[in-house]
């Protein structure tokens, strides 16, 4: 049979893994203000909407999905670190300038502005940035996976490679 100090072993060699998982996240400023809400769909989401001027909306949802809103606000200087979502992402720009970098080219930056919008999916690694001198204001939305506890919205990630910002 296996020995304590196997099992000892094993749970170091865990402890260690977590520990350095963290060790190398990024993570984002602490002056970030956000206020976040969050909705279970009662019923499945099914939208298909056509609009006069050519555009249409599909959105369709099965099973325990959350809806999740944040109104965050970045002061000049402000990171957001690596990270991902647990689902689609989408984001509108509200004032200032918010600079996303994203890992797979991550020394070129894309800046959204007031009355842009973006997303991001879930396999999308990404730091955004306020590089401006204003503070940034946006509303992000995400369909995420209804758990318990609660799906965390922003998933740490590592520095993609050196060079990137942080």
């Amino acid at each position: 049979m296996f020995s304590r100090t196997f099992f000892a072993i094993i749970g170091l060699v865990g402890l260690l893994a977590v520990m350095g998982t963290n060790a190398f996240a990024t993570p984002s400023s602490p002056e970030l203000v956000v206020v976040t809400a969050r909705g279970e769909f009662a019923d499945s989401l099914k939208v298909n909407t056509k609009f006069d001027n050519g555009g249409k909306v599909k959105i369709m949802t099965n099973g325990a999905v959350e809806l999740i809103t944040q109104r965050i606000e970045a002061p000049p200087g402000s990171t957001f670190g690596w990270h991902s979502h647990p689902g689609e992402n989408v984001n509108v720009m509200l004032q200032g300038t918010l600079t996303l970098y994203h890992d797979e080219d991550c020394t070129e930056g894309i800046a959204y502005g007031p009355g842009d919008a973006f997303s991001t999916s879930p396999v999308d690694i990404h730091l955004a940035r306020n590089n401006g001198t204003d503070t940034v204001v946006f509303f992000a939305t995400y369909f995420a996976p209804k758990t318990t506890p609660p799906t965390a919205v922003r998933l740490d990630a590592p520095l993609p490679a050196p060079g990137c910002p942080q």
